[in-house]
């Protein structure tokens, strides 16, 4: 049985060093983050940090990633793609607060820090 032309998606799989040629994936939808953080420290320049931040945008739930990685199209099946529940503006809502409770963790912060989106994918 042949599938209709619109069943294909076409979306952007990250790198893995797993053999997926063949297989049959369910692809999750997530939102990767990349954070500029400018904190003000007294007397002294702003530090600069980086952060990366992945939503999972099914559940909405947020966490750091340790770098933004890299990933390249491939056409799937649109039965296979879960499809998404969280809005893209509530993700970033929720990444954002991650931030901050990561900069309180590792940072004294003692005024409200600059935060920049820098890139999303």
């Amino acid at each position: 049985m042949d599938q209709p032309a619109n069943d294909v998606a076409v979306i952007d799989l990250i790198d893995t060093p797993y053999d997926l040629e063949g297989r049959d994936i369910v692809c999750y939808p997530n939102l990767i983050l990349a954070f500029k953080i400018e904190i003000p420290r007294l007397f002294m320049q702003p530090r600069i940090v980086y952060s990366t931040i992945t939503v999972d945008l099914v559940k909405g739930d947020a966490a750091r990633s340790d770098r933004f990685p890299e990933s390249h199209p491939i056409e799937i099946r649109q039965g296979a793609v879960v499809h998404q529940l969280t809005s893209t503006e509530a993700a970033i809502e929720a990444a954002r607060k991650v931030v901050m409770r990561w900069l309180r963790h590792k940072y004294k912060i003692y005024k409200v820090p600059e935060i920049e989106l820098v890139k999303q994918h």
